[in-house]
């Protein structure tokens, strides 16, 4: 076993839902809904939604997979003959293995074969993400521009970015010390007062990422300016649809730093979709759904970054890899080459809120791989409690003590772990 805990042995003994409702879509494969007619969308369309997103649902067993996603590729694959990409050689020697799509054509090998494995080497991933986000910090922010506020919209823009930190509290009250630009304080007297955490009640105020945005005349980023534009959303009878951008990055934090296992999970897709139904009253985001093609090369940049310390790329290649399923970009299906990526299906909920402006600084990066002495794997959190391991046994420093203060104090809407999604049909 390596230094960090995360035993290559143990993951390969383990290596071998809301759910999206594919019935809802189409007859036939699991698809996205078409896009109403251009008529329903009008150049000064300018409603705007807000949502926090929460109940992120990574720790998938291979039957939640199959009905997790959508048909990426437009092909019901039974067999490695049918399959829209040639299985993985490695030296002359095919390592690839047929993946079996799940319901409907739906593509899910990362959730079927990977995320399993995931929740085994790092048993409070998920729970830390959901700690997190529940806080405010890197909370996943989702919003809608150019709407008509109308059931269908032919053409609305989304932007996907993190949160610096987040509140119930009125924005105007609130804001960053000098000398702790990342925590939100109260503003009058000492600047002393933490501002209170988020209460997913439709009141939040988001404190966003510079980074996602581009720089101003003055040079400073601006909230005009986003990075990554997802232009061609549209909103078919409530249900969002935003086909995304290549490189589109899903960030999950699981932790802020103070534990030296704290990490966290970039995702990036190329043709890929994001969908989740809105609600009636505009307040909920629901169903939600992340997908895309995850390419071997941005998995093997990953795993690190979320503290499975031994997974190298020999590791991704001979491993994992033989589990690609799809091509990294949506033009190399069919063309006979290797399949180089995996496609995924992660889905969530949302809860309405607002913007209150950009923070100055970004989070820094957390590197649970960076040190040089052993790190112990996180075990304290409510999964890990429910299966046998106690609080005390769990968190015994004075480090996951507070830890354990924070998960308390989440509000009830932040349910940990995170419910299983219930299948539609």
């Amino acid at each position: 076993m390596g230094r960090h805990g995360a035993g290559v042995l143990g993951l390969a003994l383990v290596a071998a839902c809301s759910v999206y409702d594919a019935s809802l879509i189409v007859e036939g494969n699991a698809g996205v809904p078409s896009r109403p007619a251009s008529g329903t969308s009008s150049p000064d369309d300018a409603q705007t939604l807000v949502f926090g997103l929460k109940d992120v649902f990574i720790r998938q067993s291979a039957e939640m997979a199959a009905r997790t996603g959508i048909d990426l590729d437009l092909t019901v694959t039974n067999s490695r003959d049918d399959a829209t990409c040639m299985p993985r050689t490695i030296d002359g020697r095919v390592i690839g293995q047929p993946v079996i799509d799940g319901q409907k054509g739906i593509d899910n090998s990362l959730g079927a074969n990977l995320l399993p494995t995931v929740g085994s080497a790092l048993p409070c991933l998920e729970d830390n993400i959901a700690l997190t986000q529940g806080r405010g910090v890197g909370t996943v922010v989702l919003w809608v521009r150019d709407w008509n506020g109308q059931a269908d919209d032919a053409s609305v823009t989304a932007v996907l970015t993190t949160s610096v930190d987040g509140t119930t509290e009125e924005p105007s009250l609130v804001g960053f010390r000098a000398s702790d630009p990342l925590n939100l304080v109260y503003l009058d007297g000492d600047q002393s007062t933490p501002a209170p955490d988020p209460g997913w009640a439709f009141d939040d105020s988001w404190f966003l990422d510079p980074v996602d945005f581009r720089p101003s005349d003055s040079g400073v980023p601006t909230l005009d300016r986003p990075k990554l534009e997802q232009v061609d959303g549209y909103m078919a009878s409530g249900r969002l649809v935003v086909p995304l951008l290549d490189r589109t990055e899903f960030k999950l934090i699981g932790g802020d730093g103070r534990l030296a296992s704290d990490g966290w999970m970039t995702v990036v897709v190329n043709g890929g979709f994001l969908i989740g139904d809105i609600s009636e009253d505009q307040k909920r985001l629901e169903r939600g759904l992340f997908t895309g093609r995850f390419s071997i090369e941005e998995l093997g940049a990953a795993t690190p970054d979320i503290g499975m310390c031994d997974i190298n790329a020999n590791v991704i290649e001979s491993l994992f890899g033989q589990f690609a399923d799809i091509h990294s970009s949506p033009s190399g299906d069919g063309t006979g080459v290797e399949c180089d990526a995996f496609s995924l299906g992660v889905t969530f909920n949302g809860v309405a809120g607002r913007i209150a402006g950009l923070a100055a600084f970004s989070r820094p990066k957390l590197e649970p791989c960076a040190s040089t002495q052993p790190v112990q794997i996180d075990r304290c959190c409510p999964s890990e409690w429910l299966y046998g391991g106690t609080r005390i046994e769990t968190c015994n420093t004075l480090e996951t003590a507070e830890k354990v203060a924070r998960f308390d104090a989440l509000p009830s809407t932040i349910q940990i772990p995170v419910p299983i999604p219930e299948p539609l049909y």
